[in-house]
């Protein structure tokens, strides 16, 4: 297994020593295909780690990090289609219409707030989160006088003729369709979308796609 990466990795046991705990995309690390750029194929069982944003493999019994995605051409773990672009890796979401909305998971842990006397979580101002694309959204800081929650901070893109562009949020998606700004606008005011929220960010750019 190892041979076919040609690239650095480490054991988790001493990246997890430098870093908090991983934020998985998938309840259990899922069976899988790498398609390398030789054409050459390899299985196992992956995860992504939206907190850390990378790639982790099964090697017999060791949790690996694959840090080098340049020979990989692209991904499948569990029926769901990866890319890789530059050192980000997309899943392929299929959008109303026949185009594709690629998304880069990614979730960070903010203060919910500190413990009191009597264990009891003093809230702090704190962003709302849309959690329902993940199963393990309650994570905890190891920190007993802090508690952390998750937040949603993914980074999307569509094709724009033959270029990928990205966006995270309405000011970035709406200069993608400066001709439309107006109706996209109105839509998601009229909708109550939210780009926190995945399932939204889908009717999104099918509308907009659709103009």
């Amino acid at each position: 297994m190892k041979r076919f990466l040609l690239t650095t990795v480490f054991s988790l046991a001493s990246f997890f020593a430098l870093a908090q705990a991983p934020v998985y995309l998938f309840d259990n690390f899922t069976d899988g295909t790498i398609m390398l750029k030789n054409r050459s194929v390899v299985k196992t069982k992956f995860n992504i780690d939206t907190f850390h944003d990378n790639l982790q493999y099964m090697d017999g019994d060791d949790v690996m990090i694959m840090s080098d995605l340049s020979n990989v051409s692209s991904i499948v773990i569990g029926g769901r289609s990866f890319i890789v672009s530059g050192k980000d890796i997309y899943e392929v979401v299929p959008v109303e219409g026949g185009s594709s909305l690629f998304v880069r998971w990614h979730q960070k842990r903010i203060p919910l707030g500190k413990k009191g006397a009597y264990d009891q979580v003093v809230h702090g101002s704190v962003q709302s989160v849309d959690a329902d694309y993940f199963s393990n959204a309650g994570v905890k800081n190891k920190k007993p006088e802090q508690e952390m929650r998750l937040i949603t901070e993914n980074t999307y893109a569509i094709y724009c003729g033959d270029r990928l562009r990205t966006f995270k949020d309405r000011r970035s998606l709406l200069k993608l369709f400066p001709a439309h700004k107006s109706e996209i606008e109105s839509f998601i005011t009229s909708n109550s979308l939210l780009f926190t929220s995945p399932s939204d960010v889908i009717r999104i750019v099918a509308y907009a796609e659709s103009l």
